[in-house]
């Protein structure tokens, strides 16, 4: 109880100390009504997601249960669904179960074929099917390469003609590790680990500039043989190896990884004593020089706060060149760091060492050893990430977070009080979202649930506003203001994504007079009355200006409220709802009130539409 006050303070503290840096509410809510979304819908229901990208832009591959999916959003009619491992199940004793998910799925041999995996809970089974003959399927036992049951992540990754799986290799789940099949330098894989492991992401660190050093990181959470009261159940990790390593001897380390180290990822606020110690998914964005590649982290705490860290895959490097061992009795001879061409010749007493000691000292820390990115209170459990060239020529980057109701947040990456774009409502009722997949190509990003797969256009832009302030004040790098709305960002469009300059619209001479709707009222004496003004940024203050000075709004269901308890002439005159951000005001609506000479009932025919429902549910 005494731990539990205690985070409660810290937390407290956190929010009043930094509200600005830690306020995570949306600029803009965006639904079906305000963007094109393209649905797919799934037959039946489907417990996983596997997505990769289709035979070409707007098309994607679905692996779920039983089925495989070819879904062409720009031509529907081209779309595809087959049954997968058939052939597989008229083998089967009638007893056995034969219903196969989906749970790895790569695109290979240049794009011509799909490599397909699924699990029926018992024996996994593999096939590759050609994209000309999609349903055509010889498969043949995963064991090894695919999970055994439905529930377990195993992300995988296909190099050339390497396939990279972090399956449990035993079905008694003591295999969980990195593991490589095919290919020219043969089968290796990890030795069974101690303790509970479950791998979030993998992705490749190079290319170097010698091939050679090329590696393997495979981000996963362990659990904690710290048994401490005050010790966090799991700890987050990341695991190296080298693309180039065969293997040991015959003797040592014979058919497993002779470069295989672990370090801990960091990620918190020492400061308030809050760690972030659960990984819960990871996206990489690749850079043109490797070692600036960048690793964005989505962690969570024992009590559902969730923090991004941002990590360089250089600062990951180092961690492993340099540091000491943990739990090496120091001096000793250091195992050598570079992955070399041929493991099988390297020392045995090397190879001892190396089976003896992988984990480092060192912790691995986020970018310039700050603190996260963005903390928060919402529940995401995805993370997607891309940049965007901005007419600054600048790169921006923009986060993609889901959370669990099925919405998605777009947040800027930028210095200071973290900036959510925009909220997207892609699916029509609450859903949990499985898989997320970017197409960094056409700006487009497909996200699936049980039922359903749905295209989002990030370039989508027109509900941002109607003027070039609003446009600009979005601060979106995806978008910018042409001249006559707000559309996809290019050479000739104005934004300032860095700072949200309304200014820029004049300088740019791409500003014009803004009239506010004006709406005369005549009300009858003691007439309860509801004026109403549209939220259009959930970043501006808003009020209302009448003759009795200012009040602020009552908000409800996306709109800015005022109620006016009892007409009287002393309340006659205008009313205008005022939005203010960045330095930026305008009059959003007026209203003219005005009493009648003759008192007589609240007659509807005189509100403004959507008024009289509003004073029911406020009069209940």
């Amino acid at each position: 109880m005494l731990r539990i006050w205690t985070l409660y303070a810290v937390l407290s503290t956190l929010n009043a100390e930094n509200a600005l840096e830690y306020h995570h509410n949306p600029r803009i809510i965006l639904t079906e009504k305000d963007m094109p979304f393209r649905r797919h819908s799934r037959n039946g229901t489907h417990a996983r997601s596997e997505l990769v990208q289709g035979q070409h832009n707007d098309s994607i591959y679905v692996g779920g249960h039983r089925m495989l999916s070819y879904v062409d959003f720009q031509t529907p009619s081209q779309s595809k669904e087959v049954s997968m491992f058939e052939n597989k199940c008229r083998d089967q004793e009638p007893t056995d179960s034969c219903e196969y998910d989906i749970t790895i799925l790569h695109k290979i041999s240049g794009g011509k074929e799909v490599f397909v995996c699924g699990t029926n809970g018992i024996l996994p089974v593999c096939c590759h099917v050609p994209q000309s003959q999609l349903g055509s399927c010889g498969s043949f036992s995963a064991e090894g390469i695919a999970p055994f049951s439905v529930e377990e992540k195993a992300p995988s990754l296909y190099i050339e003609d390497e396939l990279y799986t972090t399956a449990n290799l035993y079905i008694r789940g003591d295999g969980v590790g990195i593991h490589r099949h095919y290919g020219t330098k043969g089968k290796i894989s990890s030795r069974a680990n101690k303790t509970e492991q479950r791998v979030v992401a993998m992705a490749i660190s190079g290319p170097r500039a010698d091939p050679v050093q090329d590696r393997i990181y495979t981000f996963f959470v362990e659990r904690n043989l710290d048994r401490h009261p005050e010790a966090a159940h799991w700890v987050s990790q990341v695991m190296q190896v080298c693309k180039a390593d065969r293997g040991g001897t015959k003797n040592i380390l014979d058919r497993h990884w002779t470069s295989l180290l672990t370090a801990r990822l960091y990620c918190g606020i020492p400061e308030k004593a809050l760690h972030f110690n659960r990984l819960l998914d990871v996206d990489v964005l690749h850079a043109a020089n490797w070692t600036d590649s960048k690793v964005y982290a989505l962690f969570t705490t024992g009590w559902g706060m969730r923090a991004v860290c941002i990590y360089t895959m250089g600062a990951i490097d180092h961690v492993f060149m340099t540091s000491r061992f943990k739990h090496k009795a120091e001096p000793a001879p250091i195992q050598p760091r570079m992955c070399v061409e041929n493991s099988k010749n390297l020392p045995p007493e090397v190879l001892r060492q190396m089976k003896d000691y992988q984990e480092m000292k060192d912790l691995i820390r986020p970018v310039n050893a700050s603190s996260p990115f963005m903390v928060s209170y919402r529940h995401y459990r995805h993370i997607r990430v891309d940049t965007v060239m901005g007419r600054d020529h600048v790169r921006h980057t923009v986060l993609f977070l889901s959370l669990e109701s099925g919405k998605v947040h777009k947040v800027l990456e930028q210095a200071g009080p973290t900036f959510i774009i925009a909220e997207l409502q892609p699916f029509r009722s609450r859903t949990h979202i499985q898989n997320m997949l970017l197409q960094t190509s056409t700006k487009k990003m497909y996200v699936s649930s049980s039922s359903e797969v749905v295209e989002l256009d990030l370039r989508s832009c027109v509900k941002y506003g109607q003027r070039c302030e609003d446009c600009v004040q979005a601060r979106d790098p995806y978008c910018g203001w042409d001249g006559t709305k707000c559309t996809a960002a290019s050479r000739d469009t104005v934004q300032d994504v860095k700072h949200g300059n309304y200014m820029v619209c004049e300088e740019e001479g791409r500003t014009d007079k803004y009239v506010a709707s004006r709406h005369v009222h005549s009300l009858p004496p003691t007439a309860k009355y509801v004026l109403q003004c549209p939220i259009v940024s959930g970043h501006a203050h808003y009020s209302w200006h009448h003759p009795g000075g200012q009040t602020d709004c009552l908000l409800a269901e996306g709109l800015c409220l005022m109620l006016i308890e009892k007409m009287a002439p002393e309340l006659e005159g205008n009313y205008s709802c005022v939005f203010s951000e960045g330095g930026y005001q305008r009059t959003l609506v007026q209203y003219e009130l005005q009493t009648e000479s003759r008192a007589r009932g609240l007659d509807s025919s005189l509100l403004a539409p959507g008024i009289l429902l509003l004073c029911l549910i406020l009069l209940d």
